[in-house]
């Protein structure tokens, strides 16, 4: 007789379509039970990657996006009791799925939903306040390091996709037609105020918050950003990105 551990390993085996669970029955009563099992846990894995990817949903529809999760399913059943993070490698999946080639800008639509998900599942914590920054001398600004808020996600998009999602993200109404230029542009995620935003960066500002996020200078931060656009106000890119709620206060 086997152990716990083993029937479980078994039962889970058999719930994901492997080998028919034996040795407990009538093979064709277990399979018409196991059936309803395996519908009940699939209904719950889809209902999950829906609720935790739904401007995917949105753009590309509903019966497209049960079958791109029947798909993922084949590779990545739920390791997690808890389904409220469910999906963290369907963005990568989507980038060789190939019924997604036609839609390039869907997996970084994916990553952005991604991070609203774990942005409203981070831990609070308050935020830097401009007025901080203000009362430091001009020469040690440049020394700070300034991290990241708990919630706060940044994403670089190969495509325009901080703009797609912002307008199709539910439960904001549907666009309808609208005209997108095609371009690459960065986006930050958090939830410093109790609710879920997002703002679109360009690279001087994107390229500032990621030297940050990587926990280099505040001096280094403004090389990164100068580098990539020689021309980009520094100074009101930092400020935007403070009144955002990008950054945790000075330790």
């Amino acid at each position: 007789m086997p152990d716990l551990a083993q029937f479980q390993d078994a039962f889970a085996a058999a719930l994901r379509g492997g080998e028919p669970l034996r040795g407990h029955g009538d093979p064709a009563r277990l399979e018409a039970g196991m059936s309803v099992y395996r519908n009940t846990t699939f209904k719950g894995a889809l209902d999950a990657l829906r609720a935790n990817y739904p401007t995917v949903e949105r753009l590309v529809g509903t019966d497209w996006f049960t079958a791109s999760a029947y798909a993922f399913l084949d590779i990545g059943w739920p390791s997690d009791p808890s389904l409220v993070t469910f999906g963290e490698h369907y963005p990568d999946f989507l980038g060789f799925f190939e019924p997604a080639r036609s839609l390039p800008y869907l997996p970084d639509v994916a990553r952005l939903d991604r991070g609203w998900t774990e942005a409203h599942v981070a831990s609070d914590a308050p935020v830097l306040e401009a007025s901080r920054l203000a009362a430091i001398e001009p020469e040690a600004l440049l020394d700070l390091r300034l991290r990241l808020h708990p919630s706060a996600r940044l994403a670089w998009c190969r495509s325009p996709a901080a703009t797609i999602w912002r307008l199709n993200r539910p439960p904001a109404p549907e666009p309808g037609e609208v005209e997108i230029g095609w371009r690459e542009e960065g986006a930050a995620i958090a939830r410093p105020y109790a609710q879920v935003e997002l703002i679109i960066l360009d690279r001087a500002a994107f390229d500032l918050a990621d030297a940050c996020r990587r926990g280099q200078t505040l001096g280094q931060a403004v090389t990164a950003g100068l580098a990539a656009e020689p021309d980009a106000d520094l100074t009101r890119h930092l400020a935007d990105l403070i009144g955002f709620g990008l950054f945790q206060p000075l330790s």
